[in-house]
């Protein structure tokens, strides 16, 4: 990295603002355009001082401050607060966090991680109030700026917090309303909290589960992942006060090496019909686009034009903010080695990151926001970046904070968040019961009766401090490796949250013998040493207490997983369990009698376990990571006062030489029929407590003329609970066989639809299809073509049944022209 440059101060940063009236906070309401205004107090009721006009904004600013607009900085990352006073210690420049604002005219902040400078609600919105307040009042502009964070899964930023279920089981739920009423919450907190922007959803579509970000995606197929992420970001800023975030643009989650923040090496045609259409759906809704960390096809996207404007700006109309992702502009010297790490090369990628489309730079703990800033001034100034350039950006930026309704009420309230922190209880609980997945139940073990004597073991404490929990939330939870980064404190911040030992204490009385095992979570130092996500082990203590309470228990239930990570940190090399869990299911196995039943409980943020384990075990649960009501959520799940209905958004391959096996890939799976063996469970998996049936599949419209008029039909078939327990049921419909003019997926997902029907009982139940997911591109190995359903013969099944699609004109419904970038006929609609 360059020396930091010594900045023209120009001038006095004491100067007071010119555009905007800082105010006291005022109660909340919502205005005509969802915007935060005064209770009682409608827009047009507003101080005519605060109407901004952007381009007389834009033209008043100079150079300098138009660059300060375009960078983010990250606060926090050495103990910084809100406090303006506060020395800025994570880089050289400034001296002090006001200076930001006022020396650096910095247009946004965040606090990364999943962290900030104070657990506590009430504080937080006071700091985020004060520094607010100071950075209007002196500066030139008097500018708000923005904050942002990562609130991914609820406001994992407060003690106290609901802790939502992880990303991955939201995919298994596919319960849209219900993912999008979290969001709902999770937005309403970031607004209370005085901030404006979350970087979420997630969209990046997930294939190999050696990624340390699986548990962020939401499924591996495009479609179900599409509209999580489009309800999500609408939840996210239904509010009027949030923008979402799309992220990371394009192909992150998809790396050749199942490594973070790697390469990715694709085709175009698996790039337009298998990974931009979910991006292109969530887009509907969200403001903001956070940018793929690594790179595609040789090109880091962060420099990608290709991406960032022939695809995103000309193909998708997005005019909303685009930002870097964490010190990403250095990551092409130091990660990529797209340039030299020298002076010229940081110049370089500064330049192609802001000509190819990047709006807004983040400074993380190793980019310096004077550096960042210094160097685009420069850039302006010689002529190598045209300040028309710059404009576009920041006028972006401003009416991003017009939109948002900071100009006219940049403060809040500080008595409303601690009224929502640890709200939504209903909402997380059903999502964490919908979300897990019953994979084995042999012989019908689960659900247990109540009345048995119960072992519980596993791992869950660490030097005798219970740390289970842990497991449970994952990442991005008051910490960015998890609660407190695994390293617990006994006064430290926890997220609201009922334990499994704690839910199954409450049925089971002194019929409950628990015996944890150990496990140190050490996020930031197992991947140096095992992968496996943390250390585990069973100690001889642990050991005679087991065998001591196995001969008197009816039923053992383990926890099984990994612990807590992120990141590249979280990045993993093998899908079986990590030895010490293996050795205690074999132990447990050998310490108990046929009579027993051996019960698993997964809690991982991947598809962590294969059938040397799951072989000794009479049933299992995938759990994942089920959040701040994973206890009640696994133990009426074990008790049957709530019936399984999840099913698993990924395909569980057999063992890891196997990764990837996506649902949806071409055939053959495996060239000699041994395809079988390479799966352990499918795409879809799920087990329930009663017996499903299905009958009577039919169509709306079993031929279809012109799919580009007719992009949707619906298939109906009943559905009968032929058990003796009530239950929830997805109904999914697979276009299972089709051909055409390029190989097709195996099996693709074109709707579905959650039903509740009572023992005995049978509903009909209509699900909508997107005929958009059959799309291919068509033609040879280029895959520049439009995108089409092509005319032919299309098999539809749920479950057995199967009904006859015809389609008998080729039409695209997504993408009517050529790959973008590409001349010639790219404006003429593909209708052949």
């Amino acid at each position: 990295m360059p020396p930091e440059r010594s900045l023209d101060r120009g001038s006095s940063g004491a100067s007071r603002r010119t555009f905007v009236k800082a105010t006291s906070a005022m109660a909340i309401g919502t205005g005509a355009n969802g915007a935060v205004v005064g209770a009682g107090e409608s827009k047009a009721d507003a101080d005519p001082e605060t109407t901004v006009d952007i381009e007389r904004l834009l033209e008043s600013m100079t150079v300098r401050q138009k660059v300060g607009q375009m960078t983010q900085v990250a606060l926090g990352e050495a103990g910084e607060g809100f406090d303006p006073d506060d020395p800025f210690e994570t880089h050289d420049e400034p001296e002090t966090v006001g200076a930001l604002f006022t020396d650096l005219h910095v247009g946004s902040i965040l606090n990364g991680g999943a962290s900030g400078p104070t657990f506590d609600g009430e504080e937080f919105v006071a700091g985020l109030n004060g520094l607010q307040r100071y950075a209007i009042e002196q500066t030139d502009h008097g500018v708000p700026f923005l904050w942002g964070g990562d609130a991914l899964h609820g406001n994992g930023l407060l003690d106290g917090c609901t802790s939502f279920p992880q990303r991955l089981n939201m995919g298994a739920t596919r319960d849209i309303d219900l993912v999008e009423a979290a969001a709902v919450q999770t937005g309403s907190e970031i607004a209370a909290m005085g901030g404006h922007w979350n970087f979420g959803p997630t969209v990046d579509i997930l294939r190999d589960m050696r990624w340390g970000r699986y548990f962020e995606g939401h499924s591996e197929d495009p479609m179900l992942l599409g509209k999580m992420a489009k309800a999500r970001a609408r939840g996210f800023e239904r509010n009027g006060r949030v923008a979402a975030t799309v992220k990371h643009f394009a192909g992150y989650g998809t790396p050749n090496t199942g490594s973070d923040r790697a390469h990715a090496r694709t085709s175009m045609r698996d790039l337009r019909t298998r990974q931009l259409p979910a991006y292109a759906r969530a887009l509907e809704e969200a403001k903001t686009v956070m940018v793929n960390s690594g790179a595609v096809n040789g090109k880091p996207a962060h420099v990608s034009e290709w991406l960032l404007t022939t695809v995103l700006r000309d193909r998708y109309d997005f005019d909303g903010v685009i930002v870097s992702d964490w010190d990403d502009f250095l990551r092409l010297l130091t990660n990529h080695e797209y340039r030299p790490n020298t002076d010229e090369g940081w110049r370089w990628a500064v330049k192609e990151g802001i000509t190819a489309g990047v709006d807004m730079h983040m400074c993380g703990g190793e980019v310096s926001p004077a550096e960042f800033i210094e160097t685009a001034v420069d850039l302006v100034e010689s002529g190598e970046i045209p300040e028309d350039r710059i404009d576009e950006s920041v006028r972006r930026i401003l009416e991003l904070k017009r939109e948002l309704g900071l100009f006219e009420r940049p403060l809040v309230p500080e008595d409303r968040i601690g009224s929502l922190v640890g709200g939504a209880r209903d909402v997380s609980a059903r999502l964490a019961k919908e979300s897990l997945v019953l994979l084995k139940n042999e012989d019908d073990v689960l659900p247990l009766e109540g009345t048995e004597r119960v072992l519980l073991t596993g791992p869950g404490i660490e030097d005798g401090t219970p740390n289970r929990f842990l497991m449970q939330h994952g990442g991005w939870t008051l910490g960015w490796q998890g609660v407190e980064d695994g390293d617990l404190t006994e006064d430290g911040p926890r997220p609201r949250q009922t334990t499994i030992e704690g839910a199954m204490k409450e049925r089971l009385g002194d019929r409950l013998t628990h015996v944890p095992t150990e496990f140190e979570a050490a996020p930031y130092e197992s991947i140096y040493e095992n992968f496996d996500n943390g250390f585990f082990d069973v100690t001889d203590a642990q050991e005679r207490a087991i065998r001591k309470a196995a001969p008197a228990a009816d039923a053992v239930v383990v926890v099984l997983g990994e612990g807590p990570h992120n990141e590249g940190f979280g990045d993993r090399d093998k899908m079986r369990f990590p030895e010490a869990q293996r050795e205690l299911v074999t132990l447990l196995e050998a310490a108990t009698g046929d009579d027993v039943s051996l019960i698993g409980v997964v809690l991982a943020g991947s598809p962590r376990g294969t059938a040397e384990t799951f072989d000794r075990l009479d049933g299992v649960l995938f759990a994942g990571q089920p959040g701040s009501d994973a206890g009640v959520a696994i133990a009426d799940t074990l008790f049957g006062d709530s019936n399984p209905s999840g099913r698993l958004p990924f395909t569980w391959e057999a063992n890891v030489g196997h990764v990837p096996q996506c649902y949806d890939d071409y055939p053959p799976r495996q060239s000699v029929d041994a395809g079988a063996q390479t799966v352990q469970f499918e795409f879809g998996h799920g087990l329930s407590y009663t017996d499903w049936s299905y009958a009577a599949l039919t169509l709306s419209s079993s031929t279809i003329e012109n799919p580009a008029s007719n992009p949707t039909i619906t298939a109906q078939v009943t559905v009968e609970n032929a058990g003796e327990m009530d239950g929830e049921h997805i109904v999914e419909v697979y276009n299972t066989k089709s051909y055409g003019s390029v190989l097709q997926p195996r099996r693709r997902l074109l709707g579905f639809e959650r039903v509740r029907v009572a023992a005995g009982e049978s509903k009909t139940v209509v699900v909508e299809l997107d005929l958009s997911t059959l799309e291919v591109v068509p033609d040879d190995v280029p895959g520049w073509k439009p995108t089409v359903v092509e005319a032919g013969e299309y098999e539809l099944s749920v479950g057995e049944e199967t009904a006859a699609l015809t389609i008998e004109k080729t039409a695209s419904l997504t993408d009517p022209k050529p790959a973008p970038g590409r001349g010639g006929s790219a404006g003429s609609r593909c209708d052949d």
